[in-house]
Order: C-alpha cells, then structure tokens, then sequence
C-alpha cells in the first residue's frame, strides 16, 4: 500500500498528497520543520513532522534561541559636595604636610633662610624699615613656595584627584561632569587657589553660599570636591 503525506505549510494552507521521497524534498527545500503539522495516510492523522519516525532525521536541526544575558543596569554615582567645615580641615592638613615638605626641601639652606629671615623681621619692626631686605625676604619665600605647592596641589590633584589632606577625609576632586581631574584643570584650578587667597578668604567662603559647595577656583576650574564614595560600591 502506497502511503502518502500531507503538510500545512507556513502560510496555512493544506500541501500534497505527496511521496516520502517529496516530503523529504520539502525538508531539504526548508519548507518542513519539527513542527510542521504532517498527516500520513496508513494512520490517517495529523502530528508534527518530528514524530514521525521515517522524516525525523531528514529535518534540519531546530535553531536554538539566542541566549539572554542579562545587564545589570548602570547606577550613577552619587556625588554629594564637601561643606567648607571639612574642606578646611583637609587644607589645614595639606598646610601642614606642605610645611614639612618645604622644611624638608631647604634644609641645606636652614642657615641662611633663617638670617635672611630675621633680617627682615627686625626691619618691619624699625621705625624706618629697609623694604628692600623685607622684598629680599618675600621674594625668596615665593621662590621657595610657589613651585613646592605647584608640585604638591596639581601633581596630587592630577594622579590621584586630591590631596594627602582631602583623601584622609574621604575628599576628592572631579570636573564639573563628574569625570576625573585632568592636568588643565588641576592647573587652572591651583591658579585660582592663589586668586582666592588674594581676596582675603571670600573666594573660599563661597564654598558656604553656592548651590553645589563650590569656591572661587572651583567656579573657574569648573571642578567640585566630593565625598568619595567609591570604597563603598
């Protein structure tokens, strides 16, 4: 007895009666599945074509699903902004660090600094001061200061994004966008440090009346100090 097949094709509608040999056709064709409604007429029912014995190894290897990897979604990190309580508390500490290092620094000059020093001093106290051993005085502390605290403020503030006294507070420095402190910035930045010292502490004090606790050089760097919050992620 000749057994014939019939499928229902993709679009629905009702294809043979066709040979094994055409059903297997179809399947090399694409056009037959696992699940492929096949009715066979020894039986006279309808199943899907992968049960049928004589047509499952002719049927291409159903496709796996793509495998879901699930993403953990991104958590913004929050900044929240140093007050000006704990922020002079870490210049305080840097102030200190600062000293040691330049005391450290001069040390084979101790002896002259400290005549040159007491000149001057004993000068600002005379009646008619001799301002040109108090220029003497200024000129060489600048000298001595100004490429010391460049090293120590940039160099720290570009490497490791605050300083020994911010980072003992859990302080540190980021631009504006909440990315890390480059080189420019933390140059432009300690530019500005001295610009708010030359207004007599107020550039400081805006740490106190601006909405995200920013200083004069802040506002000109567009930098913010942080509490670091990365140790506890």
């Amino acid at each position: 007895m000749r057994v014939e097949y019939k499928m229902i094709g993709g679009d629905g509608r009702e294809y043979g009666p066709a040979t094994l040999e055409e059903v297997r056709e179809w399947s090399v064709d694409g056009r037959l599945a696992h699940g492929t409604p096949v009715w066979r007429s020894d039986e006279a029912r309808w199943q899907p074509a992968g049960s049928w014995p004589e047509l499952r190894w002719d049927l291409r290897s159903p496709v796996p699903p793509p495998e879901i990897v699930a993403v953990a979604p991104r958590v913004e990190e929050e900044l929240v902004p140093a007050g000006l309580w704990v922020r002079m508390a870490a210049y305080f500490i840097d102030t200190m660090v600062l000293t040691s290092l330049v005391m450290l620094a001069t040390t084979p000059w101790a002896e002259e600094l400290a005549k040159i020093a007491e000149a001057a001093f004993a000068q600002l106290k005379a009646q008619a001061p001799d301002m040109a051993i108090v220029a003497r005085w200024w000129l060489v502390s600048v000298a001595i200061d100004l490429p010391v605290s460049f090293l120590y403020f940039v160099g720290f503030n570009t490497l490791r994004g605050a300083t020994p006294g911010k980072q003992i507070l859990g302080l540190r420095i980021l631009d504006a966008d909440g990315s890390r402190l480059t080189f420019g910035r933390a140059l432009i930045r300690h530019c500005g440090e001295w610009l708010s010292k030359l207004t007599f502490g107020i550039g400081f004090l805006l740490v106190a009346f601006t909405p995200k606790k920013r200083a004069l050089h802040d506002l000109l760097a567009r930098t913010q100090v942080v509490f670091d919050r990365r140790g506890r992620r």
